[in-house]
């Protein structure tokens, strides 16, 4: 099975809100589906930050789950606003979104190449 990676990060946060922001997504995206790799990353080598982005390894069929991960962490963190990155190219920004959002979000995904379905 082929594997994306793609980069979380959070817009125009300050370091602190990114790693707060990076910790708690990670957590709720390793809850979803067993498949999902997710690791923190620093973006800028002279920060000693914990890593305020996401570096995200996910299987073809992972790409739902992700995107409801998103949403869902999104909704709860009112106001945040992501950007994902595959092969240093933004595939979408996103913020304020909710569950009714998922399908759109999932196959934003799709259309950006993340997903062979």
């Amino acid at each position: 099975m082929p594997y994306t990676p793609v980069v979380i990060s959070f817009g125009d946060t300050t370091t602190a809100e990114g790693n707060r922001f990076a910790g708690s997504l990670a957590e709720t995206l390793r809850g979803l589906n067993p498949t999902i790799q997710v690791e923190r990353i620093r973006e800028r080598p002279d920060t000693q930050d914990f890593g305020a982005s996401l570096a995200v390894i996910l299987g073809t069929t992972a790409v739902v789950e992700l995107a409801k991960g998103i949403a869902s962490w999104l909704a709860r963190n009112s106001g945040s606003k992501i950007e994902i990155r595959r092969e240093g190219q933004v595939v979408m920004s996103a913020s304020h979104l909710d569950s009714v959002d998922v399908p759109k979000l999932a196959e934003a995904l799709r259309t950006a190449g993340l997903s062979s379905d």
